[in-house]
């Protein structure tokens, strides 16, 4: 496995209904902390060299310096969250989204990028976010899954004003529980309302959450009726897995899975969380493809 971090930061819903932006936009840190950019275009054909679907400019480098974070995600339109070890949340936006060759980092990024916008973030397990949503107080949110299993909301409305006390451009929501027991997956990704948990036997489950962080530990209020549903199983083979929103030949949710010799394989659900531990409902044909290896 090359990647320590992947995230994906694009597929923010735009203003208006003209489709999503920056689909299949990938970013991989490096051991050395060089982070490179990558777009997929395809549509999970098979091509285990990756040689075909992605664009001209992947696998350039973009930046240095990102391997000191312990969690990387993205918050759609090039937007992407990282945790310091001290527990510091730094907000970035690269907003070029061309993949131009660049190790210094000195194009192409928002003005604030690099800004800290909160701080104890280190102690979840895990952390994953969805882009931004349409019309007013939309803005990524972001889910913590801390130690005991407590799933905290929140949403970024801000654009990265430096504020380390975490108390500018925060949903008033934020930081409330919306569910438990959430400490049980080996892998958790969100992308588009909807997050998808791997659990030790390699079962896959769907959820999407339509609620405003209201104040639930138990897990009852703004949850779609079949979030917690099984929808595949054999997902223990993977390492990585990461989604994007994608509304190429009709709208669904990609899943980019790496296994720990590198392989990058390709998933597109378009189904709404029906039960099939098969897996054999509300995939896209082409889900399962090898679309690179190296990662």
């Amino acid at each position: 496995m090359t990647f320590i971090h992947l995230a994906c930061g694009g597929a923010e819903i735009p203003p208006v209904d003209s489709g999503l932006g920056r689909v299949g936009e990938l970013f991989g840190v490096e051991p050395n902390g060089d982070l490179r950019w990558y777009r997929y275009d395809g549509v999970g054909q098979a091509t285990p060299n990756g040689s075909i679907g992605w664009a001209p400019n992947s696998r350039n480098i973009i930046g240095n310096g990102w391997q000191s974070f312990i969690f990387l995600c993205g918050g759609g339109a090039g937007t992407l969250f990282g945790v310091e070890p001290n527990g510091d949340l730094r907000w970035y936006e690269y907003d070029a989204g061309d993949g131009v060759s660049d190790p210094a980092g000195s194009r192409g990024w928002h003005k604030n990028s690099g800004n800290t916008i909160g701080n104890g973030w280190q102690s979840f397990e895990r952390l994953v976010s969805t882009p931004r949503g349409r019309g007013p107080g939309s803005g990524p949110t972001l889910y913590g899954v801390e130690p005991g299993g407590d799933l905290r909301w929140y949403r970024y409305l801000g654009e990265g004003e430096h504020d380390p006390s975490g108390g500018t451009g925060w949903h008033p929501h934020s930081r409330n529980v919306i569910g438990n027991g959430w400490n049980s997956f080996t892998m958790l990704t969100g992308a588009g309302g909807t997050l998808f948990g791997v659990e030790p036997n390699g079962d896959l489950r769907w959820y999407t959450y339509t609620g405003d962080g209201q104040q639930d530990p138990s897990g009852g209020t703004g949850w779609h009726p079949n979030s917690r549903n099984i929808i595949g199983n054999g997902w223990n083979r993977f390492v990585r897995l990461v989604g994007t929103a994608d509304d190429r030949g009709g709208f669904g949710i990609t899943l980019f899975a790496v296994e720990p010799n590198g392989n990058l394989f390709w998933y597109k659900y378009i189904g709404s969380g029906a039960h099939d531990p098969s897996g054999a409902t509300g995939w896209h044909p082409n889900s399962g493809a090898q679309i690179g290896r190296g990662w």
